[in-house]
């Protein structure tokens, strides 16, 4: 990894801050010229609560989220403050007229044992049988009436991994979903920092301004093949349009190329530019349908002067209104395709997505495309909160790839579609319960790929550049090596906080993957005290 002197490092945490800070403060000083209608509390729907979202029928939209929705404020608490704090509150929490704010000091601890630990860095055998997670940090969060809604955090990590992520790390250079590390001083283990803010303007029913350092994820599934929350967060901003029956979104947003050695300078590392449109349609009382665009631009030409690479269409909020190719002739990475969300019965849906990258003759490696198909249930057989999602996800090679790091669909060393990138099929089954303050978790896929060896590109790996594919004709999805993956996830909590999800929480992994070239299992275990509603997904 490229480091940076401490005289660097102190000054990026500081511009950091102050950029957090900005996000959090600035609606205080709009809201100090406007008066608040409404006293209301407002709230994003998160990872754990997702379900909820398709049982409120009010909400139309649940194409993008997050949603943000309008919630009661938390109830006042009599009891004494240490039990109101560890048990029933915020850390911080302020209720007025008009001005809500919510703050708490975060902490993520937890140890445990993996099967597969011993691997071999260079002249070095690194030992990680015991991985862990030592985190501390804050989150905020807070409204201004029924007008701004704003959220900021920052998490300082020091963990170790279980085998296959442990792999994952050091083969892409990047926490999974997390961003880049340090590495421990005795090299079994990563030092690493986690951030996120989020500005949201609504100033009438019909318009929406999101602005954010964080994620977005475009779909009703568990999966997406559009856009997910797999990758580490990025800068957007995001408005959003909604008439009637119909929401327009549109995106502009910016991610890193790549991460690694010898790819950064002073300037940093290489950046490209997305834009993002989604029109929403609520075509009948039970049936949803979107249409999905996402165009991929260069920010920079390659070199030492490294100038600008961006056409004046980058500004363009209409969807299909743009160039195919920057000012200096780079082609763009232009994605299509289509969300559907059918209701079945109350809280029953069926759904499904289609990706196009490009399409050609079904066999030709022009026919790049993807398709997932899934129902999903909250209360199923009458048992208040107990979800189930059901979901088969298949994508065929080269979809997402470009013609270089700068235009292909990722980020920082992650696909930003499905983490498997392409040139697989899988099939998903996900379900959570909750019983008084006891929350259980079942995950469970198998997905089977056609893995690349050394630099072949049979299209699985879909940070190879396009052009050096090596079948043309007769493609199909495995084609490559024939791999398979087995993975299966147990979580079970005591909530002890139900506002801060802090909680005791135990889980067991396992994961097999092999070919007729490598075979590896890990079986990992963990227990320990954890806190907030963060998505973090190693479930690939």
């Amino acid at each position: 990894m490229l480091m940076q002197s401490p005289k660097l490092n102190f000054i990026s945490a500081f511009l950091h801050i102050k950029y957090h800070l900005f996000l959090l403060l600035l609606p205080c000083i709009i809201c100090s010229t406007t008066h608040a209608q409404d006293d209301v509390r407002l709230r994003v729907y998160n990872s754990y609560d997702g379900q909820k979202l398709y049982n409120n029928d009010t909400i139309l939209h649940t194409v993008w989220k997050p949603v943000i929705y309008t919630d009661s404020l938390l109830p006042v608490q009599n009891s004494r403050w240490f039990k109101r704090k560890f048990f029933q509150e915020h850390l911080l929490q302020v209720q007025t007229p008009g001005f809500n704010i919510y703050g708490d000091i975060i902490v993520d601890e937890y140890t445990g044992v993996s099967s597969r630990y011993k691997k071999t860095l260079g002249s070095k055998i690194i030992n990680t049988k015991t991985p862990g997670m030592d985190t501390r940090g804050y989150e905020v969060s807070g409204n201004m009436g029924n007008k701004f809604y704003f959220e900021t955090n920052f998490y300082e990590n020091q963990a170790r991994f279980g085998g296959y992520i442990d792999s994952f790390i050091r083969q892409y250079k990047v926490i999974p979903g997390q961003g880049s590390y340090k590495n421990l001083g005795d090299g079994t283990g990563f030092d690493f920092s986690y951030s996120s803010a989020r500005l949201t303007y609504i100033p009438n029913k019909n318009l929406l301004f999101d602005l954010g350092y964080g994620k977005n994820f475009i779909g009703d599934g568990y999966r997406s093949l559009l856009l997910s929350d797999w990758s580490f967060n990025y800068p957007y901003l995001r408005a959003s349009f909604t008439f009637n029956k119909f929401q327009y979104s549109v995106m502009w947003s910016q991610y890193i190329s790549a991460v690694g050695p010898n790819l950064a300078n002073s300037l940093g590392y290489f950046r490209k530019w997305a834009q993002t449109y989604v029109v929403d349609w609520k075509a009948t009382k039970n049936m949803s349908l979107s249409l999905f665009e996402s165009v991929i631009w260069p920010d920079q030409i390659h070199g030492t002067i490294r100038e600008k690479d961006v056409s004046p269409w980058l500004l363009n909020p209409l969807i299909f209104a743009h160039s195919s190719t920057s000012p200096s002739g780079v082609s763009n990475n232009d994605i299509v395709g289509f969300n559907a969300k059918y209701k079945i019965v109350a809280h029953t849906f069926f759904y499904g997505q289609y990706v196009i990258n490009e399409l050609g003759q079904s066999s030709s490696w022009q026919n790049r495309t993807g398709y997932q198909l899934g129902i999903r249930s909250g209360s199923i057989f009458g048992a208040k909160d107990l979800n189930v999602d059901v979901e088969f996800n298949t994508v065929r090679p080269y979809t997402y790839q470009g013609n270089s790091n700068d235009v292909n669909y990722t980020n920082n060393n992650q696909p930003l579609a499905h983490p498997l990138g392409a040139n697989f099929k899988e099939g998903l089954f996900v379900s959570n319960y909750t019983c008084n303050r006891f929350w259980f978790r079942v995950e469970a896929f198998f997905a089977h790929y056609g893995a690349d060896t050394g630099s072949s590109n049979y299209g699985h790996n879909i940070f190879l550049p396009l052009s050096t594919n090596l079948v043309a004709d007769n493609v199909s999805t495995g084609q490559g090596i024939p791999a398979k993956i087995y993975f299966g996830d147990i979580k079970i909590a005591y909530i002890i906080n139900p506002v801060t999800n802090l909680r005791v929480e135990t889980g067991f992994t396992y994961r097999r993957e092999s070919s007729s070239y490598f075979v590896y299992t890990d079986k990992i275990f963990y227990i320990g005290i954890r806190m907030s509603f963060r998505n973090l997904l190693y479930d690939f």
